[in-house]
């Protein structure tokens, strides 16, 4: 039983850990944050669609008061951004490089709920019972002749503010009910971190690209972080999640935005290429993930910048964040002029 949970005041994201225990060995491929989202919410269309027959949401009647659609395939065909929004959440793989786990291994993942979405939790647990019946992972011959999945068992569901660093257990084992999640990230939090106007601030930006990073310039992905490119990305981003799922959008001073990261200067970039491809079973066809990864750090005036580049820690930034591309965890040092 899941306690209901209240749509929110304001924009924020809620983060959750969802933590396993490896009952069969699981075997994974390189992107973790594909198998995952695949996974999850096959498992979720398959205990909530009641039009498995239709190939996509679009045309179901029901599409309008569906939550499954809204999780999984958002459609507002009278959106201003098109029939097609980005979806409400994001997840944040594990980041261990092994593949395989063995049983009585820990497994842990995460995922963001984005605003109002946060009151779908109840879907993503009925999702998550649902994965543990099915499995997860690539099949493997457990025994002669026995192809199968590895499963997982369930331990504990964790809500986490990141920026504060609190947590709330929400379920553990051997309990019935599911607590509420009460540890949002809210842009008003957001925005005590940093009230500095940028004026006479100095910062030291220290990025640290966790999955592979996926921004496109003319029709191209870059190979190296681009800071204003980045931040144009990432107001694109959160204007658009703000007003898809917020009360209303963010109100963003992009023209200073993009001057200030226009005037950072690279002082160190220890970024790489990570190539990753993963096996698209919707679009029958393999997929390129692949992105930067690796720290870069940055010299200059940043107040503007800092509220903004701690969100995309939480939305994630570029291609396929949803899969868990673009997590990158950003240290913002103030430094004197002196």
């Amino acid at each position: 039983m899941v306690s209901e949970v209240a749509a929110p005041t304001e924009f924020s994201a809620q983060v959750f850990e969802f933590r396993f225990e490896v009952a069969e060995r699981v075997v994974l491929n390189q992107h973790k944050g594909a198998a995952l989202r695949g996974a999850l919410f096959h498992a979720i269309r398959k205990v909530g669609c009641s039009c498995l027959e239709l190939t996509s949401c679009r045309p179901c009647p029901l599409v309008e008061a569906c939550p499954v659609s809204f999780l999984l395939a958002t459609v507002d065909d009278d959106g201003k951004r098109g029939g097609d929004v980005p979806r409400p959440f994001v997840i944040n793989p594990p980041l261990e490089a092994k593949n395989i786990y063995e049983v009585g291994d820990t497994f842990n993942f995460g995922l963001t709920l984005f605003a109002r979405s946060v009151k779908f939790l109840p879907y993503l647990v009925v999702g998550l019972q649902q994965m543990e019946r099915e499995g997860l992972g690539v099949k493997y011959e457990s025994s002669p002749g026995r192809w199968r999945r590895g499963s997982l068992r369930l331990r504990n569901i964790a809500a986490l503010n990141p920026l504060s660093g609190e947590e709330q257990i929400l379920f553990k084992i051997g309990n019935r009910a599911i607590e509420a999640p009460n540890k949002p990230t809210t842009h008003s939090e957001v925005l005590a971190i940093t009230k500095s106007n940028g004026a006479d601030q100095v910062y030291k930006l220290r990025f640290n690209f966790l999955t592979p990073t996926r921004l496109i310039k003319e029709g191209k992905p870059l190979s190296r972080p681009d800071l204003p490119i980045l931040t144009q990305r990432l107001v694109e981003r959160l204007s658009s999640l703000s007003s898809e799922y917020g009360k209303h959008e963010l109100v963003l001073d992009y023209d200073s935005l993009l001057r200030e990261a226009s005037e950072m200067t690279l002082v160190e970039d220890r970024t790489y290429w990570g190539e990753v491809r993963s096996y698209s079973n919707r679009q029958q066809q393999d997929l390129s993930l692949s992105g930067f990864m690796g720290e870069v750090t940055y010299l200059g005036r940043a107040g503007k910048l800092i509220p903004l580049l701690l969100w995309g820690q939480l939305t994630h930034v570029g291609k396929d964040a949803t899969k868990g591309n673009g997590w990158y965890s950003l240290i913002a040092k103030e430094l004197s002029q002196s």
